[in-house]
């Protein structure tokens, strides 16, 4: 054991020669990272509309739609709960570091997540102490000074209507909740449902414009309604069914036989139309019979079998124990039933999670379902109804993941079997008004699902309906609203949403995965993964979500702190976010309180995140400035009625390159060569250009981004730019004028990118800014002399990560959110080569105010200009100017 310690220390010690003290200071930021030229005050010319796809500035006439109008990209960054309120002598500083960044637009979001009943604090637009909505004037007030401040700098806001309040049955005037159970998190979805939560929210929606004065302003750009969830949505996840209780489900029960009534009028119409297709449930795939335990090193466990309950004892984790049965078949585009009855040893109110999963019992291993569920000492019955996304044919798994269990499990009466369909069952009639609600699972014909569909739009589309007109009321009629976002209700949001302005989107690249207890601070874990090393698959499938015709956003993306490569995020979404000709992309989140001046990464922050914060601003200038191409021919995708409903039937949700490449033969990596939308106007196959991608690398067509997957390696080729991102080894890697080459001592990935200042080709340019940042991490707390706290493996397991644990600390993780300083950043000793027309090159360093430090030594050679990045001797930084002498 002190052999292994001490071989662990002198890994820390090793990886601590690699990293050097560096930290950004924001206020004092000048020179060429600051790009706060991109901005300029707002004023009325500068309000936005939504035509022909795109967002656009009205121009002096003032009048959307007239040849003054101009095209405005936003590169935005979000502020969430009581960051959005700024003390007013904060408010312009926190402005203007934003400017700096490129940013030109915040979307301000939880304003309504936790109110509390001090004004003081200023943690929300309102206040615990009265009903929904009591507004907070305090946090009103800041966040009207605030909203000048942004003005002043060029800065727009997206206003965020409900995102997380969670109403209070008793004391927001709303039907009583049932039982001892606490009312849905955030609402969800019942907020849409409900008619007198959604007047409410309407309510809310008009007086909080007004408090912030917001009529015809141009500092508002756009608004959403709603925060991720539909209940299209909440249909395909389950969560519709289980929140519907008492008064909220007889409320829509009602609802739904009134938009049967309105659409059939007479129950034998409705009985002849959902009569086609009824079918027998089929017969009973599992054995019974359980195959001993799949226990995957280190863990131990044992199984026992007696009256048909099989018992695991986990004796140790945390690698997979998998209980499970296998070699049933399932058929694609089938509906099946999965149920299991399970129990645990525990204490009473104590729960264990299980993922439970049906698979294929072979390589690949691909999944057809997934599930988490929550063991407690009581016997449960769990159902999980799915769609067989794959054909198995007598290779199928049904498997329990148990190796989170702390003590015995008991499982029994485990099912699988083909869901039959029924219509309308005897005693049901329209005259009754008893027509059940229809869930997945519940076996009826499609005629029924689809109609139970149907219905769930109307409603989703009335909510929003009532959310646009308190909007227009109160803002203006020019202000594009949106919805929901696309990845919460999938591709009949396109229906539900028809009133609205743009469609929006969110991602995350390796988002903590958080084992136990939700946002638990101290016990956390992350993959350590790519964007661009995983085949760019969330990025080809936030574009095929892109509807033709309307402005596309993606207001929330991430790979945070501690990701290793989360420097490669924020630039290679910016490249291929202005190649498929998006509206905006936003940053979650610039900050999550006011802790302005902290001096070391927490959680999803930029602030203060020194692996991000280097390129941020000339990632700005690649979505905004024109600096890439939009793509030259869109890649149309036909997405008739028939293939939304079908997708939603299967419960795709936002998984919708899955779905097309599964069903219909779409090639998800064609979406790098061409940008990407689908037209609900458009019927039949796809094109064949989308069901085909060229030879790697792959190449957009406008020939200035290309990906080699294999490789893993994303290049940025344009004239005013060029960009070297993933896995380089030391191989000397070409992206137009540049080629860069790692040093022996560097870990072998690159986050690289060069921009021209002046806007001239790089060969010709006088001035250029080069960032090239590596990890960023804290320092380990009581260390001495003084070092990064370690990635390191979280306990047990070896392909999941976490922080390295503080000293005496008996918890999983370091926190995500604190820790000591300094800052470390990564050293990425490189050669870089550029070609350039200049008769002699000047290379400074920056300090972290953006000043020049003492120059570096170049050499020119028949190649170009060679120069050593963060070699011994140099002052060491993480973006460097150079000045060109032509």
């Amino acid at each position: 054991m002190k052999g292994a310690l001490l071989l662990f220390a002198a890994c820390l010690a090793a990886q601590a020669q690699q990293y050097f003290p560096f930290h950004v200071d924001q206020d004092a930021l000048s020179g060429a990272p600051d790009f706060s030229h991109l901005n300029q005050p707002l004023e009325a010319k500068d309000r936005i509309a939504a035509r022909d796809g795109h967002f656009y500035a009205v121009g002096p006439d003032l009048t959307p739609g007239t040849e003054d109008d101009t095209r405005v990209r936003f590169f935005g960054a979000n502020l969430a709960f009581s960051g959005n309120f700024p003390e007013e002598s904060d408010a312009p500083r926190i402005a203007r570091r934003l400017r700096k960044l490129g940013i030109n637009l915040v979307r301000l979001h939880h304003m309504d997540s936790s109110p509390d009943s001090n004004p003081d604090n200023a943690r929300s637009v309102l206040l615990s102490t009265g009903a929904y909505p009591t507004f907070n004037p305090v946090a009103l007030a800041r966040l009207r000074v605030f909203l000048a401040a942004l003005k002043a700098e060029g800065i727009y806001v997206n206003l965020n209507l409900h995102v997380a309040y969670t109403f209070r049955p008793g004391i927001d005037e709303i039907p009583i909740w049932p039982g001892a159970t606490a009312f849905p998190t955030q609402s969800k979805p019942l907020h849409i449902l409900h008619p007198r939560l959604v007047e409410l929210q309407a309510r809310f929606s008009r007086e909080l414009i007004q408090h912030l004065q917001l009529l015809d302003d141009p500092v508002l750009a756009m608004v959403e309604t709603n925060n991720e969830t539909s209940l299209l949505y909440g249909w395909q996840t389950g969560q519709l069914q289980s929140n519907l209780l008492g008064d909220y489900r007889t409320d829509a029960t009602r609802q739904w036989n009134e938009f049967l009534s309105g659409k059939y009028s007479e129950t034998a119409r409705l009985r002849e139309a959902w009569s086609g297709g009824s079918s027998p449930d089929g017969g009973e795939q599992l054995t019974g019979q359980w195959r001993p335990l799949e226990v995957h090193s280190p863990s131990r466990a044992r199984l026992e079998v007696q009256d048909g309950i099989a018992t695991v004892t986990v004796e140790s984790g945390p690698a997979p124990v998998i209980l499970k049965q296998v070699g049933f078949s399932v058929e694609s585009g089938q509906p099946y039933l999965v149920s299991v009855e399970m129990r645990a040893d525990l204490p009473d109110g104590v729960s264990n999670n299980v993922n439970w999963d049906v698979k294929q019992d072979v390589s690949p291993w691909r999944q057809t379902t997934s599930r988490t569920v929550a063991v407690t000492n009581k016997w449960q019955h769990y159902v999980m109804p799915f769609t067989a996304s794959l054909d198995m044919d007598g290779i199928g798994r049904m498997g329990l993941s148990v190796e989170r269990l702390t003590a015995p499990i008991h499982v029994r009466n485990a099912s699988l079997y083909r869901i039959g369909r029924r219509g309308l069952a005897d005693t049901e009639s329209l005259e009754a008004a008893n027509i059940a609600l229809v869930f997945p699972g519940d076996g009826v014909t499609q005629a029924r699902t689809d109609d139970f569909l149907a219905f769930l739009i109307a409603r989703d589309r009335s909510y929003h309906q009532a959310m646009l007109e308190a909007v227009r009321e109160t803002a203006g009629s020019l202000v594009p609203v949106a919805g929901t976002q696309m990845g919460f209700g999938g591709l009949l949001l396109m229906d539900a949403q028809r009133d609205l302005d743009y469609n929006d989107e969110h991602f995350y690249i390796d988002h903590p995965n958080f084992p136990n207890t939700a946002w638990d601070d101290r016990d956390w874990r992350i993959r350590n993964s790519s964007s661009v090393g995983s085949g760019l698959a969330t990025f080809l499938n936030v574009a095929t979500k892109r509807a033709a015709g309307q402005p596309y956003t993606v207001s929330e993306f991430n790979q945070a702190f501690p990701n290793s490569q989360r420097g490669e995020i924020v630039p290679t979404l910016s490249a291929f976010g202005a190649f498929q000709d998006w509206d905006s992309i936003m940053h979650f989140a610039y900050e999550h309180g006011r802790n302005w001046d902290t001096v070391v990464p927490s959680g999803f922050n930029l602030n203060v995140d020194h692996a991000q914060l280097p390129g941020t601003g000339q990632s700005a200038l690649l979505f905004r400035g024109g600096v890439i191409e939009p793509g030259r021919e869109p890649l149309d995708l036909p997405m008739p009625e028939s293939r939304r409903i079908e997708a939603t039937r299967e419960r795709r949700n936002g998984n919708v390159s899955a779905f097309l490449a599964e069903r219909h033969g779409y090639d998800p990596l064609a979406a790098f060569q061409r940008r990407v939308q689908f037209r609900t106007d458009l019927d039949g196959p796809l094109p064949e250009a989308a069901t085909r991608h060229d030879d790697f690398p792959l190449v957009t067509d406008t020939e200035q981004l290309s990906y080699h997957p294999d490789q893993r390696r994303f290049l940025i080729q344009a004239p005013q730019s060029a960009g070297i991102f993933g896995f380089l080894g030391t191989d000397l890697v070409e992206a137009g004028p540049i080629t860069l080459q790692l040093a022996e001592s560097a870990r072998g990935f690159a986050s690289t990118l060069l921009t021209s200042l002046d806007g001239e080709p790089i060969a010709r340019s006088r001035r250029l800014l080069l960032s090239h940042p590596g990890q960023a991490l804290r320092t380990q707390a009581g260390s001495d002399p003084a070092r990064p706290q370690g990635l390191v493996n979280y306990p047990g397991i070896t392909d999941w990560f976490t922080l390295e644990q503080e000293p005496n600390s008996t918890r999983p993780s370091a926190s995500r959110s604190s820790g000591a300083q300094p800052i470390w950043m990564e050293r990425i000793e490189a050669t870089l080569t550029l070609r350039s027309d200049a008769r002699s090159l000047t290379v400074w360093p920056l300090d972290g105010a953006g000043q020049r430090l003492a120059p570096i030594a170049i050499e020119k050679t028949e190649a170009g200009f060679v120069i050593a990045l963060q070699a011994e001797g140099q002052p060491l930084s993480p973006w460097f100017e150079i000045e060109a002498e032509q």
